[in-house]
C-alpha cells in the first residue's frame, strides 16, 4: 500500500507540474493549505461537524434498517408490501433528497442527516432480511422444541447469522454516509467539511478543495482502519468457533 500511495504522489506531482495552480495544485501547495486549515482552527471543527452527521445518520440507517430487514425475513407479507418503497429509495439519486429537504427544512444540518440515512437504510434492511431468511428454521424449531430460552436463541443461533451482513453493512453505510454527508453539506449546509469546499471553489482556492478532499479520505481509511476492520475479525473469530459451545448445559437440556 505504501508503495502505490507513493506512486499516486508521484503521478499527482507530474500532473500539477503540467497544469497552473488554480487549475491543480501540487502536493507540496495542498499540504500547505493543510497546514494553514489546522493552524486556524478550522480542519478539526469542520471535521467534527462532518462526523457527528455522518454518525447520527449511520446509526440511525442501522437502527431503522435492521428493524426493517428483520420484519421484511420474517413475515413475507410486511416483505411484499414494502418492496416497492426499497426499490425507490435503493433507485433514487442522493441529490433528489438533498433538494427535499433543501424544500422542507431550508440549509441546515437536518438535510445531511437526512440524506446519509435514507440513502442507507434500504442497503441495511436487504442485508439483514436475507440473513434472517437463511437461518436454519430445523435448528430454530429444535431449540424451542428443547425449550431453550429465548435470550440464549437469539445469542447462540441468530446473532452469529446476522453479525457478518451487520458488520458488512456498518462498512458500507459508514463509508456511503460519509460521502453522502459530505456532499449534502456542499449543497445545503452552512458548516462542516462540505461548506468549506463550496467556499473554497467560490473562492478559487484550488488547494483548499484539494486539502479538503484529501482529509475526507483520510478519514475514510481511518474509520475502515480502526473501527470496521476490528469489528469485522472479530465476527469472523465468532462464526470460526461456532454458534454455540457444546458445554453450554443451556442447549442441552431434554423436553419436560
Amino acid at each position: 500500500m505504501l508503495t502505490g500511495t507513493v506512486a499516486l504522489i508521484a503521478l499527482w506531482h507530474l500532473w500539477a507540474a503540467r497544469h497552473p495552480a488554480v487549475l491543480v495544485p501540487s502536493p507540496a501547495e495542498t499540504a500547505e493549505a493543510l497546514q494553514r486549515l489546522t493552524a486556524s482552527g478550522l480542519l478539526p471543527t469542520e471535521i467534527a461537524r462532518s462526523l457527528g452527521r455522518t454518525l447520527l445518520g449511520s446509526a440511525l440507517a442501522l437502527l431503522i434498517g435492521t428493524l426493517w430487514g428483520l420484519i421484511g425475513g420474517t413475515s413475507p407479507l410486511a416483505d411484499g408490501l414494502s418492496r416497492p418503497l426499497r426499490a425507490v429509495l435503493l433507485g433514487i439519486p442522493p441529490i433528489v433528497p438533498v433538494v427535499m429537504g433543501m424544500v422542507w427544512w431550508g440549509g441546515g444540518g437536518e438535510v445531511p442527516v437526512f440524506v446519509a440515512t435514507l440513502v442507507s437504510v434500504p442497503v441495511v434492511a436487504v442485508a439483514v432480511a436475507e440473513a434472517v431468511r437463511s437461518l436454519d428454521a430445523d435448528l430454530l424449531e429444535m431449540a424451542t422444541a428443547f425449550h431453550v430460552p429465548l435470550l440464549h436463541r437469539l445469542r447462540h443461533l441468530v446473532l452469529p447469522a446476522l453479525t457478518a451482513p451487520l458488520l458488512a453493512s456498518v462498512a458500507l453505510v459508514t463509508t456511503t454516509s460519509l460521502r453522502t454527508t459530505i456532499m449534502s453539506e456542499l449543497l445545503a449546509a452552512p458548516d462542516g467539511v462540505g461548506a468549506q469546499i463550496a467556499t473554497a471553489r467560490t473562492n478559487l482556492a484550488t488547494d483548499e478543495v484539494f486539502a479538503w478532499a484529501t482529509v475526507a479520505v483520510a478519514v475514510a481509511l481511518l474509520t475502515e482502519h480502526l473501527l470496521v476492520g476490528p469489528l469485522r475479525r472479530r465476527a469472523r473469530r465468532w462464526q470460526h468457533d461456532g454458534p454455540a459451545h457444546p458445554s453450554d448445559p443451556t442447549l442441552e437440556r431434554t423436553p419436560s
